[in-house]
């Protein structure tokens, strides 16, 4: 049976900014627009506490208690959204991750050849709010990566601090991430429907809007929009020489890249990954049930079209024949 894949969403950020609150929010707009929304809890501890509540409007909630999602269950993420979407026909899916969660191995995990069968990476929406700097080592970690992955960065609790505490706070987190489109809230109180909507075009022409509470609203220039993962499908075998040469153009900007494919007169399937500070790996695997030939890129910042173009051009010719 084949399955079109369901748009998966990622909800991370810090500890106590809010997510389930705003998660909720979401549910309510799936509901009423009839979809069937499974809804992935990760939660540190080994009993799901925000799960039940989930669950009074979600078709389906999955807990993966007892971890965080990007280590101890990372397995079982692959194995819940197969759950929802061939058991329970969800059509949409939401992971919230632990506040302890790395977002980037959620990424990595939801890209992952089989799982993009089912699930297609959508949106990663970050709620944050001012910490304090008693902040623990791992929190805060966790905390940066859900900024740096973000493409929907949400400041929430603006009611509980003065304007020059949060000006800071909010200069901080544009910072780190120019490439998200920046929400300002307090009780995660915005419109479903808007934090949704297509993400305007890449060209750096349409400004963001920043939403104070739906109440204010700010025009503010942002710089052009960039997914932080892109799937490449292969047309045909790849050249080896050309694709060696390919890995010595991968940007710095270029955090992760992987993938399976051929290359010309050699029979066994391929094996790629490839990690910062550059370190590439190719190894020929057998498997039982073989993915699509493609190739997925993670990160942001670089010139998407040259890097794929370079890519499409290791392709041997005669695959590129119609």
């Amino acid at each position: 049976m084949t399955f079109i894949p369901a748009p998966f969403y990622i909800l991370c950020g810090s500890l106590g900014a809010g997510k389930t609150t705003l998660l909720m929010r979401l549910l309510e707009y799936w509901k009423a627009q009839g979809r069937r929304t499974g809804v992935l809890m990760n939660e540190a501890g080994s009993v799901s506490i925000d799960g039940p509540r989930a669950g009074t409007l979600a078709e389906q909630v999955m807990n993966l208690a007892g971890g965080c999602v990007c280590c101890d269950t990372k397995e079982d993420l692959s194995w819940g959204i197969a759950q929802l979407v061939r058991d329970h026909g969800s059509d949409v899916l939401i992971l919230e991750c632990s506040g302890l969660a790395d977002p980037a191995e959620v990424v990595d995990a939801v890209t992952d050849a089989y799982t993009a069968r089912l699930a297609s990476l959508e949106r990663v929406i970050a709620l944050l709010h001012p910490v304090s700097t008693d902040e623990s080592h791992s929190s805060a970690y966790v905390t940066t990566q859900a900024i740096r992955c973000a493409d929907e960065l949400i400041l929430n609790k603006r009611d509980l601090y003065v304007p020059g505490h949060w000006e800071r706070f909010r200069a901080g987190i544009v910072e780190q991430n120019p490439y998200a489109r920046l929400w300002e809230t307090s009780h995660a109180r915005l419109d479903a429907a808007d934090l949704l909507a297509p993400h305007p075009s890449r060209k750096p022409t349409a400004p963001t809007n920043v939403l104070f509470d739906k109440t204010q609203i700010s025009p503010r220039l942002r710089a052009a929009y960039h997914p932080i993962a892109t799937t490449v499908p292969l047309p045909g075998p790849l050249n080896r020489q050309r694709f060696l040469a390919w890995i010595k153009t991968i940007p710095k900007e270029l955090e992760r890249a992987k993938g399976y494919f051929r290359f010309g007169s050699e029979p066994e399937l391929q094996e790629f990954q490839y990690a910062l500070p550059g370190q590439s790996t190719i190894t020929p695997v057998t498997l039982l049930d073989e993915p699509n030939p493609v190739l997925v890129l993670i990160g942001r910042g670089y010139d998407l079209d040259r890097l794929q173009d370079g890519l499409l051009a290791t392709v041997e010719e005669q695959a590129k024949t119609p």
